[in-house]
């Protein structure tokens, strides 16, 4: 009993202090516009390619200001994630690869309303859900953030995962690989977050490669060849796309040095556990960590460090 009445204590707390207003946003105009042409460049990717469409929609049609609230965003890129918060945080917090910077970077920004943690009011449930992927990849591979020179993130949500990176100091190149009405709502998401000229522009180091340029998988692996140590980072997105596209992006990840990859067990009638087994297979040279996550049952890591480039 008394766990239930706390539980029900934070939720109620989160509530309350879920309900602020958030701040007007900036750049409105060029995302509404941006919006319009990415939509017309959009390639066929399974099921995110509608998914990005009712993006799309619900950014026109429902205000800006509290995007990661419509409901598009809330299902795909900003869950509540109930069942999981309080083991990420547990996790978080004793791992010995928490510092107070980290703990600063888990400070979520308004930009956008967030939900409240109702167990860390401080951080969103996404933000300290990127906090365990980050903690769960270092404490594998005992990776130095400040030695990393690339950043590659496949599917990089709205930008959450690149805010924690920058506010841990991270300021090397970050490449964001995703469909274009996505890219276009990250870099809107990041020009208010970090604004870095008088004219607001996204912070110089990101870079975006869209699923509609036939040349990024090469221009992913040359940034790799270029910058060493470099990170590939794909939480569910990779997936979440279907067999064909899988194979086209696969073989860019061996001139990674590390690689941080998260998927649950069947997505499109693929069977996930037994496709990234493979992937792992198909990639001797990375000694990897292949696990269940404890605190989201049927979903997986497969963490890797490239023992020739790490």
């Amino acid at each position: 009993m008394r766990v239930e009445a706390e539980n029900l204590a934070r939720r109620m707390a989160a509530r309350i202090l879920g309900d602020y207003r958030p701040p007007r946003l900036r750049h409105v105009g060029e995302l509404l516009a941006e919006l319009e042409r990415a939509t017309a460049q959009d390639v066929p990717a399974g099921e995110w390619t509608r998914f990005a469409a009712d993006i799309a929609g619900a950014l026109r049609g429902g205000g800006v200001d509290q995007f990661l609230r419509l409901p598009p965003i809330a299902r795909t890129m900003h869950p509540r994630i109930r069942g999981g918060s309080r083991g990420y945080l547990r996790h978080v917090l004793g791992s010995d690869r928490f510092s107070g910077r980290f703990q600063r970077a888990l400070t979520e920004s308004p930009v956008g309303k967030p939900l409240v943690n109702p167990h860390y009011p401080l951080s969103s449930p996404v933000l300290l859900q990127h906090g365990y992927h980050l903690i769960r990849l270092l404490e594998a591979t005992q990776l130095d953030l400040a030695t990393l020179r690339l950043v590659a993130d496949f599917g990089g949500g709205y930008g959450g995962f690149c805010r924690l990176l920058r506010n841990l100091g991270y300021r090397e190149k970050y490449l964001i690989w995703d469909l274009p009405v996505l890219c276009a709502l990250q870099r809107f998401y990041l020009r208010n977050v970090f604004p870095s000229t008088a004219d607001g522009a996204a912070p110089s180091n990101i870079e975006w490669l869209t699923s509609a340029d036939p040349d990024a998988r090469e221009a992913a692996a040359r940034h790799a060849a270029e910058r060493e140590p470099s990170l590939f980072v794909a939480t569910w997105s990779l997936s979440e796309t279907p067999s064909m596209v899988r194979e086209q992006i696969a073989p860019a990840l061996e001139g990674f040095g590390y690689v941080l990859l998260a998927y649950q067990r069947y997505f499109g009638g693929i069977d996930n556990v037994a496709w990234f087994a493979s992937l792992e297979k198909r990639l001797p040279q990375f000694h990897w960590w292949h696990f269940e996550c404890p605190v989201y049952r049927n979903n997986f890591y497969l963490i890797g460090r490239n023992a020739a480039r790490s």
